[in-house]
């Protein structure tokens, strides 16, 4: 098989705001506005020097050989799509990637989707990697936003935004009445401890405990209304949370009297408290599984 081994600036762009679209003027005409929209992003691509791959439903992925030409396509793409009801979430990296049979592959490309995913909708989010590519004159068209924590990464990674037209400093975040800079406060060290019968399981961050009736499971739950991979604990960027992937969903309670159903759901967990996946908590075969979090 034909490849290319290569170093390139990645873009992601996928668009949304399609579905309320298509409700509100019909099939038709809304697919000819995503298709124009499609159809500008890939000319922009190329009119800054970038190499189209492909479009798959809304996203469009895209090379560049220049760092700086990725960087003006997304800042027009960004511009461009503030005059309609379509918005993109954009995620730009830079790295080795493997050029084969007319796509990309590597670790690069699914770092890359991970920001589009992990973008606000008009927003474009930016790798470390990238941004130390650049020379310093493109550096200052960005800002630091945050530490971000990215699914199925390990480490946190700095990420990096445009400025806004305003050029408005970073957003603050307020806790216990101060002002603080996200950028700079590591997440807080948590221990998650899961116990079910006689099984104990414990996380950290960027850990995951795997919970259902299948054997691959770190924790089993053999019942006939436990899916087989029914959900995952995990702790990100110092945050605990509980992965509902169920059928037949799960039951929260994190106090008394404060018990909530969750299916296909993410769901923060604080404190302590008990997972009951299928059944309420208060019938006769609930099986229970307490959690604790702990500051290490």
């Amino acid at each position: 098989m034909d490849q290319e081994r290569l170093l390139a600036a990645v873009l992601l762009a996928d668009v949304v705001g399609s579905t309320p679209l298509y409700e509100r003027i019909g099939d038709d005409a809304a697919l000819q506005q995503v298709s124009d929209c499609l159809d500008a992003m890939r000319e922009i691509v190329a009119r800054h020097g970038g190499d189209f791959i492909y479009s798959k439903g809304d996203d469009v992925l895209s090379l560049f050989e220049r760092p700086e030409g990725a960087l003006r396509a997304v800042s027009q793409i960004s511009s461009q799509l503030t005059k309609g009801p379509l918005r993109a979430r954009i995620g730009l990296h830079f790295g080795a990637v493997i050029r084969a049979r007319s796509a990309v592959f590597g670790d690069v490309v699914n770092v890359t989707a991970r920001l589009s995913t992990t973008a606000n909708p008009g927003e474009v989010l930016i790798s470390q990697s990238f941004f130390e590519a650049l020379s310093a004159r493109s550096r200052k068209t960005l800002r630091l936003l945050d530490k971000m924590a990215l699914k199925g990464k390990q480490e946190l990674f700095d990420v990096y935004t445009l400025w806004s037209e305003d050029g408005a400093l970073g957003t603050q975040i307020t806790s216990r009445g101060t002002i603080i800079d996200r950028r700079s406060a590591p997440p807080p060290q948590i221990n998650l401890v899961i116990r079910y019968g006689d099984q104990v399981q414990s996380c950290r961050n960027n850990e995951f405990v795997t919970i259902g009736r299948s054997p691959e499971c770190n924790i089993v739950v053999e019942r006939p209304w436990v899916s087989r991979h029914h959900a995952t604990f995990t702790i990100s960027n110092g945050k605990a949370r509980l992965i509902e992937r169920s059928s037949s969903g799960t039951f929260v309670s994190m106090g008394p009297g404060h018990e909530v159903f969750v299916r296909r759901e993410d769901t923060l967990l604080f404190g302590s408290g008990v997972i009951s996946p299928g059944l309420r908590s208060t019938l006769g075969d609930a099986q229970l599984l307490q959690y604790e979090i702990v500051s290490d």
